[in-house]
């Protein structure tokens, strides 16, 4: 077995991330990082634009709604992501294995719907979205015609889309343009019609080949770090891993067996120990915090984590020096002055404060600021 070290990890990590290889486009970016976390959209949009350099405030949206290269479901932990509309099929394949979500009497108690109900809401939406672009209050009409449940109204209407998450990891339901200030739902088998929905592989075949991307981007891993990401129990991903062995091997880190994909164990062994060397700033919600979770003993010194990783489920936005997490930073655009504000986790040196300034540069252009200003708290 294979024994590798963090420095040529993190390295590896930030390479694949776009980080430090930036990424040729938008729709390159979402697909390599299987997804790009969405469930805020500003986030969103610096999460895409940090990694590429040709893109401008809006690209996302030009992407969803004109061009429709990009789709917006519920995807990995039942959270808003922005895929490639091209690779949604082979998604959706690979969500059926958890389609459903675990229905128990709180379940029931908490949402108001019972799993009958949540599979009567399933099938009508699949009925009613083809061909049409919805808001929540009119996909609630069409569903209120047929399932009767005195909590449905109220769960339809949640903007935490529970009732819809069964039909987005079915392929029936994806997110479509704002009418009038109102989120709208659609088919994406009609929105894009395009997308290889006849030739989509079949489940064992597409969880191949997520697991090995989910392993050569954010590995090496172990089924928990999976099990966090894809958002199923540590059980399941165990079994999950077992059953798709022909797309891994094990390798060492710290004492302790992960899985790489062999290709990415050959490119990470060639990997220099300082490669992770360098500052950034990262948005709040970036993949490079939020997956693998096992690396986080790592990645985030002791008694910072509840900076980082907040209460309900909110990722701050992060200063990484050589790989680590080194602070937070928020930030505040107006009038044409972007102020970066920075609370470092510890002194830092002059060095690292200039190339943050670099860094906060980038967003400046992002946001169309014409004056970056950057303070350490």
């Amino acid at each position: 077995m294979e024994k590798l070290t963090w420095g040529q990890v993190l390295g590896r990590r930030l390479q694949r991330l776009h980080v430090t290889d930036p990424s040729p486009g938008l729709i390159e970016t979402a697909g390599r990082l299987i997804g790009v976390h969405a469930q805020v959209a500003s986030s969103g949009e610096l999460i895409a634009g940090v990694r590429t350099p040709s893109y401008q405030l809006g690209d996302a949206a030009t992407a969803l709604w004109t061009d429709r290269t990009l789709v917006k479901t519920w995807g990995m932990r039942g959270t808003l992501h922005l895929f490639p509309a091209a690779e949604l099929p082979l998604l959706v394949s690979a969500w059926g294995h958890r389609q459903w979500p675990q229905v128990n009497a709180a379940w029931e108690r908490y949402h108001g719907i019972n799993l009958a109900a949540l599979q009567q809401i399933t099938e009508v939406i699949g009925e009613v979205l083809p061909g049409k672009v919805l808001t929540r209050e009119e996909l609630l009409t069409e569903i209120a015609a047929v399932v009767k449940a005195p909590g449905l109204a109220e769960a339809v209407r949640s903007g935490w889309g529970q009732m819809f998450k069964p039909a987005a990891a079915g392929g029936l339901l994806c997110s479509g343009p704002e009418r009038d200030r109102k989120v709208t739902f659609t088919s994406p088998r009609t929105w894009v019609p395009d997308a290889p929905w006849d030739d989509a592989p079949d489940q064992h075949t597409a969880l191949d080949t997520v697991i090995e991307r989910f392993l050569d981007v954010y590995g090496p891993a172990t089924h928990e770090d999976f099990s966090r990401w894809w958002g199923v129990d540590a059980a399941k991903a165990r079994r999950l891993f077992k059953e798709h062995t022909e797309v891994m091997v094990e390798v060492e880190l710290d004492g302790v067996t992960r899985w790489s994909t062999p290709g990415t164990l050959e490119a990470t062994l060639t990997v220099d120990d300082g490669a992770a060397a360098g500052v950034h700033l990262l948005p709040g919600f970036d993949p490079y915090v939020i997956a693998p979770i096992g690396h986080r003993t790592r990645t985030i010194p002791d008694g910072f984590v509840d900076r980082v990783s907040r209460a309900a489920g909110w990722i701050s936005p992060v200063l990484v020096v050589d790989g680590v997490v080194r602070g937070v930073w928020s930030h505040e655009a107006k009038n044409g002055t972007l102020a970066v504000s920075v609370e470092p986790f510890a002194t830092v040196r002059a060095a690292t404060k200039k190339a943050a300034a670099v860094a906060a540069a980038r967003y400046g252009e992002l946001l169309g600021a014409d004056d970056v200003r950057l303070s350490w708290e």
